[in-house]
């Protein structure tokens, strides 16, 4: 389960700030996604019904489900970060073009000399150049400045993962007090 970025109340945009037993059904879901709204809202302390209509409320808006795969596992053992640099008008349509990309998991905007982050799942090491011409041949504005190889991820999304990529623990994702941002500690 991950979270969406959530804002703090603002009256003028009628946007809801998310409260104690928001942030506790994510916590919970986070541990295990899969639990019944019966059990929900026993480790909320919360009525099936307020918990049925929570879940709803940020399930429409704030909330988006993922699901994960062992990396190793999936024909796509190799994962790689690249940072690159585009200019500024040329952000939006790099951003899209690679998002289109099967290999990328992830792009993101930064601030700074690489501002575009990209994560990638490959099938090979050889393919780590070879992904770099791809990407030179379809965002000709994009310059890769630096790239890092993923060896190992001994944690993501709150999972501990075993060598084979497959969850062996949890490490809740938890929101610090009084903030409204995205679900998440150090993690």
């Amino acid at each position: 389960l991950e979270a969406a970025a959530c804002p703090a109340p603002d009256a003028a945009r009628g946007t809801p700030g998310r409260d104690a037993l928001d942030a506790r059904l994510l916590e919970l879901l986070n541990t295990d996604g899969r639990m019944s709204i019966r059990d929900l809202a026993a480790g909320a302390d919360a009525g099936t019904t307020t918990v049925r209509r929570r879940l709803g409320v940020l399930l429409a808006s704030r909330v988006s489900m993922r699901c994960d795969l062992a990396r190793p596992l999936s024909g796509w053992p190799l994962s790689a970060v690249y940072f690159a640099s585009v200019p500024a008008r040329y952000l939006r349509e790099s951003t899209r073009v690679l998002a289109g990309m099967r290999e990328v998991r992830s792009c993101s905007i930064t601030a700074g000399p690489h501002n575009v982050v990209i994560d990638v799942w490959l099938r090979a090491m050889s393919d780590v150049h070879g992904f770099e011409a791809h990407v030179a041949r379809q965002v000709p504005h994009l310059a890769i400045d630096d790239r890092s190889v993923v060896l190992r991820t001994v944690k993501h999304m709150g999972r501990l993962l075993d060598r084979d990529g497959r969850c062996v623990g949890v490490v809740p994702l938890r929101q610090p007090q009084g903030t409204h941002g995205v679900a998440g500690d150090e993690n």
